[in-house]
This record gives structure tokens, sequence and C-alpha cells, in this order.
């Protein structure tokens, strides 16, 4: 095999992957999961804050609060289990163990349903249909996962015990027949309907029909199934993502922030954290770190206040976290480790007598809300910047020390602007402030005693995919998943009244169907 080193260090084949399997050389796939690193940083947080002592790899797997929450499906965050349709899947299976989670796993995959027993499976793991077989040499294989092809395993001994086929030809099997070519595909076919039909160890051997069933459940799932190894260790990942989230939910939530977000915008992470009663704030010089960080500490001193106005949040804890530095638009990577050794910063003169900025970073600063609280309104700031830099440095009197001049603060429309500039969303402030006249509506957590009834909602479009169909809609508190518009989608963040009502599934899955939308 030929190889080369790349430039980072390493040495490498230069054939692909593909090549290097047909050629007979074992490959193994390592993956890098960034879930992994949540665990860690998660970890790490509890440690310094709650638990000296906390580790991962004690997290009780019994844990009853978790399995409750899975089997709900409040699972935003959590490894593997965050799309609309996964949460649909831990609901429908009333998922509450490892094991569940790696059945859930693979039955979420495309295998099962195109095996045309998804239905079927689901009333039997819930124990609503008693559990056959097409056969009975098939109760060994497919036992455990109540008569359904869920794993690749399962494919595998179907081919090799039940049609008697080599691991070769199972190997093409659990590949996909879809990759088959058409005379291939046939000539397999025979084989394993034949196969099928040899005298089996202490059953009678299939019939013909029962042979061609099986071979379509195994062809339609082959290519689509899940191997079961990497299936239970995604679920003890996901059972440990879940217990985090569950117990100790701002250090969960600002790891998962911290690292970008997951499967879905860091704007939901953010929605998530909302609803669960977290506070969540924009940039700022005095707490934010280069990433997300956690603050559970009262803020004694009325000149670092950020909001001395009570909480719009419901149920606000006194968790708060504090987006990173780094997410202002512009500000360089020293400024921030700068801003974070030298603080805390009394006053804009403060700051700027101790870390060296330029204008478009002072600026920017000032704009996205990272320095509210050190002066009477950003636009004040502004101006005081202006001065400053025209005085030429922060000990230097201004040109205008000694005169009152007022600056008219800031409107909330600009604020909005700012920050959708420099931030690329809303921090300190919902688009739904800027209506001046919003009609009354029923908030989003009331929903749950309305279920059914036709009532009028406000909110804004938050970016990103629900995983289904749908969008998600936000108001102050809380956010929900919106259908029935089709293809019609507004724009994100924009003000929104929606006509409909709530609807739940048998599963428990709620989402508000909307009857109409408009623009306010």
């Amino acid at each position: 095999v030929p190889a080369q080193w790349t430039t980072k260090g390493f040495l490498t084949t230069q054939f692909d992957h593909r090549d290097l399997e047909t050629i007979g050389l074992p490959k193994l796939d390592l993956l890098g999961i960034r879930a992994l690193t949540v665990l860690a940083e998660t970890a790490v947080s509890i440690r310094s804050s709650h638990d000296p002592t906390f580790q991962l790899e004690t997290i009780p797997l019994d844990d009853i609060t978790t399995a409750d929450a899975i089997s709900r499906g409040d699972t935003i965050g959590v490894f593997q289990c965050e799309s609309s349709g996964a949460q649909r899947t831990l609901r429908q299976l009333q998922a509450r163990t490892v094991r569940d989670l790696a059945i859930a796993n693979a039955f979420f995959k495309p295998g099962p349903a195109t095996g045309g027993m998804a239905k079927a499976f689901v009333r039997r793991y819930r124990g609503e249909e008693k559990v056959s077989f097409l056969h009975p040499a098939l109760e060994p294989i497919l036992g455990s996962t109540q008569g359904v092809l869920l794993f690749q395993e399962q494919v595998l001994r179907v081919v090799t015990e039940i049609a008697g086929l080599s691991w070769a030809q199972a190997e093409r099997v659990r590949k996909g027949i879809s990759k088959f070519q058409a005379k291939e595909m046939a000539a397999l076919r025979l084989a394993f309907i034949h196969g099928c039909q040899r005298p089996q160890a202490n059953d009678p051997p299939f019939t013909q029909a029962q042979a061609k069933t099986l071979w379509e459940q195994v062809s339609a799932f082959a290519g689509y199934g899940f191997n079961q190894g990497h299936a239970t260790a995604y679920a003890d990942v996901s059972f440990r993502s879940a217990y985090l989230k569950t117990h100790y939910p701002a250090e969960f939530l600002c790891a998962r922030l911290a690292d970008h977000g997951g499967f879905h915008h860091p704007a939901i992470y953010m929605a998530e954290a909302r609803r669960l009663g977290i506070g969540v704030q924009g940039p700022h010089v005095n707490f934010s770190g280069r990433k997300f960080t956690l603050s559970d500490e009262k803020i004694k001193d009325q000149r670092l206040m950020i909001d001395a106005a009570p909480s719009s949040i419901f149920n606000l804890q006194s968790a708060i976290l504090w987006m990173g530095l780094d997410q202002v638009r512009d500000l360089r990577r020293k400024s921030v480790q700068a801003i974070v050794e030298k603080r805390p910063f009394r006053s804009l003169h403060d700051l700027l007598d101790k870390v060296a900025l330029r204008e478009k970073e002072i600026t920017h600063l000032i704009q996205c809300g990272a320095l509210d609280g050190l002066g009477e309104s950003r636009a004040a700031l502004l101006a005081d910047a202006a001065e400053i830099l025209r005085a030429g440095n922060a000990r230097q009197l201004g040109f205008s020390f000694g005169e009152e001049t007022a600056v008219p603060p800031e409107t909330i429309g600009q604020r909005f602007a700012w920050e959708m500039q420099m931030l690329g969303l809303p921090m300190s402030l919902n688009p739904l402030e800027l209506v001046e006249h919003c009609p009354t509506t029923r908030p989003l957590p009331a929903l749950p005693q309305q279920l059914g009834k036709r009532v009028t909602v406000a909110g804004t479009r938050l970016p990103g995919w629900t995983g289904g169909r749908g969008f998600f809609l936000a108001d102050r508190d809380s956010y929900i998943i919106v259908r029935g518009l089709g293809k019609q989608k507004p724009e994100i963040w924009e003000p929104l009244l929606l006509n409909g009502r709530l609807r739940q599934d048998k599963w428990g899955t709620a989402w508000f169907q909307a009857e109409s939308i408009k623009l306010v």
C-alpha cells in the first residue's frame, strides 16, 4: 500500500478507505463526538461549583428522574435524542434505560420502518401486542427485539444461520442490497430463499412464502440498520447526557453552548435555558469568558448591574448563562484575553485605561451590550467613547469637560439592530418588544391548560430545523413547534401573531397547529 506523510505529520495511505477494504486491509472507524466534550466540560463545572468528587463514570444508570425525562422526550441537548422525530420515538417506546435508548437509536433509523414492522414493534415494545415470529427459528435471533429486525448483527445471523449463506455474502447484504447489480441481486435472492427452505436445526424448514417474506424484510432493512454495539455505546452517552441535563441543567446547557451547540442552532439551547428558568445574557466585559460561561453569584455592586429591573422570565433561577466575548464581531482574541485578565471594570474609562482596544472593538462592545451597566445607556457610552478617542486616551480630560451633555438613550429598535449586527441574534430583548401595541395573547407556557382550544399566541420564529415538520416559535419564556402552514415559513426573528390550537398525539408529542399567521 503506498503511504505518505500529511502536512500535520500523520502517516496515511494514498488509497481511500474503499480501495483499502477491496484489497483486504482492515479498517477501524474512530469517531470524534462533540457530545463527549460537552460531558467532560459539564463535569468540570459540576466539580468546581457543586461536588468536588463528581465523576461521569459514577452516574447512576438507574436514576428515576432521568428515566422520567427521557420517557417524556425532554431531551433537547441530549446526544442523539434532540430532533422532534427522535423525541417522538422516545415517547412511543417509553424509553427509560440505556437498553431502551439503544433500541430507540436503532428504531429511529430507516431500516425498521422500511421493513414494514415499525407499528407492530411499537405495540409489542409497549406490551400492547403479543410478540410473534415469522418462523420459530427466528426467535433466538429476534427475541430480544420483539420479533423485529433492528440491528445489523441480526441481519448477519439471519443470512448465515437461517439461509446458510457465507459470511462474505452476509456482509454484502449488510452493506445494502441497493448497491448490487440486478443480476447479482437476483442470484443472491434465489440463494437466500432456497437456503431458508433447507431443514432448520430443531424446526421445520421455511415455506417458500415465509422465505420470500423474510427476504423482503432483510433486503429492505439492509444498508439502513444500526450496529448494536454502536447503538449501545451511543445510548450510554445519551443517558449520561440526559442525567446531566436533568440534574445540572445550567452547567450542561452552558457546556453545550460553549461547544457552539449541537443538533440545534444555539438560539434553541438559549430558549431551552429560559424555559427551564435559567437566565441568558449577552456578552459582558465583567462576566463573560471567551466562550459561554455560567455565573450563579448575585451582583452586589450597582455599577455592575446588567439589568436592575425584574427579569421577564417567569421562573428565573439564580444561574445566568453569559454569551462568550468571542461572539462579538471583530473583537480580537488578544483583546478578549486582556479583558478577562484585567477585570472588573467600573466604567468605560476604567476599561480603556486597562485594555488597549481598537476603535471598532470599543464600538462593537458597547453596541452589543457588553458594557451595559457601566454608563447611562449604550448611546451615552458611545458618546463617551468618541470623546475619549478625541482626547487621545482615557486619562485625559475630554474637550467637553465640565459641560452637561444629555445624550438621549438608544431606542429598542437600535438595540435590536446593533445586536443582530454584532452578535447575529438579539440577546437583551425579544423582538416582540418592538411591537408598540401587541394584542392580548396566550403565553406559550400556559398552552398546556388550553389543549385543543382556539387561542392566539405571539412569538418569533427561531433559527434552525426542528428535525421534522414545522418551525420553532418562541416568546419571552418558552418555545414550541408550529405546524400547519405547509411550506410557508416566516422570516427569522419577525414578531408574529398566530391563531390555532395546541395539539397532542397519543404518544404525548405536542405542537401548535396554526390556522392563520400575521406579521405584527
